[in-house]
């Protein structure tokens, strides 16, 4: 089983130790022990960037000290940070800080720089991890899927096994479905208090006009939500309720007390696309409604 959490730290502590030297992603995969289409993938649904803007990012960061507390060259300095030529280091730096190495030097600029990520900003769960949130507003939503009570006293696997039923089987009854391979969990917690929810999943559709026998419509309205986004090597089908428990103490515990927000509906919904769920390795967004604290 791969540590998620231990794989970025090995990633993050190799560019550090080597940001002076020449790094490409075919080796920091090598040294952080997994396929480097593995690792980019991993990295940029944690933060959103790519892991060689990131790294490229960091070396010009760093560079700033060389340029405002020595005497070398600016072609010393590209040449120290990987960078092949002069220009190429001047045009990158320009992009990023808005005016060129030389001016910075001379002006005695402020500029933004990149600190290294902080490891401890990433929660992992056994072999997954998870980063900081980011935002959403989406528009109405309409799903359709079978909707289920579940005790907690039935065991974490529950809301699982009637994920696997539905998206192998009875999801194939459903008509209009604007992509099949996108899976809903949409949880009712409005009565977690009386020690059950209702689980449904589902598929978004275009309307609610055909819904099946046996299945359930919702309309989810528009509005702001926070996602987190649950990244790692399993299976959908080996997530389970306790993983996703801790995931969501997490959220309560790490971001929403501190967070200037609160959830505003007694409902969330987790979002996997199975085109990407493959060789061991899968995303999942959990959706949750969000408003400010008056």
């Amino acid at each position: 089983m791969v540590d998620t959490k231990s794989t970025i730290n090995r990633c993050l502590s190799f560019i550090e130790k080597n940001i002076t030297g020449k790094l490409n992603l075919d080796k920091i995969a090598t040294h952080s022990l997994i396929s480097k289409y593995h690792l980019h993938r991993m990295f940029r649904a944690l933060t959103g960037e790519t892991l060689m803007d990131y790294v490229h990012a960091r070396k010009l960061s760093e560079s700033i000290s060389d340029l405002m507390y020595s005497n070398l060259r600016i072609l010393d300095i590209a040449l120290k940070y990987g960078f092949e030529y002069e220009q190429s280091y001047i045009r990158a730096f320009k992009q990023s800080f808005n005016c060129t190495p030389q001016q910075a030097r001379r002006r005695k600029v402020s500029l933004r720089i990149i600190e290294k990520m902080n490891i401890n900003d990433i929660y992992g769960v056994e072999n997954s991890a998870i980063y900081k949130p980011f935002f959403v507003f989406r528009p109405k939503t309409y799903l359709i899927g079978p909707k289920t009570k579940i005790m907690y006293k039935s065991g974490d696997r529950a809301a699982n096994e009637l994920g696997k039923k539905f998206f192998y089987g009875e999801r194939q009854k459903i008509k209009n479905v604007l992509n099949e391979n996108i899976y809903y969990g949409y949880t009712d917690w409005s009565n977690s208090k009386n020690g059950y929810i209702y689980y449904m999943p589902a598929t978004q559709v275009e309307n609610l006009q055909y819904i099946p026998e046996g299945m359930s419509g919702i309309e989810v309205p528009a509005g702001k939500y926070v996602v987190f986004r649950f990244v790692g090597f399993f299976r959908p089908e080996d997530l389970n309720g306790r993983k996703i428990g801790r995931l969501l103490v997490h959220m309560y515990n790490k971001w929403i007390y501190n967070s200037g927000y609160r959830f505003s509906v007694p409902f969330r919904f987790e979002l996997i696309d199975s085109n990407i769920a493959a060789d061991n390795y899968c995303e999942m967004d959990i959706y949750q409604p969000i408003e400010p604290v008056h």
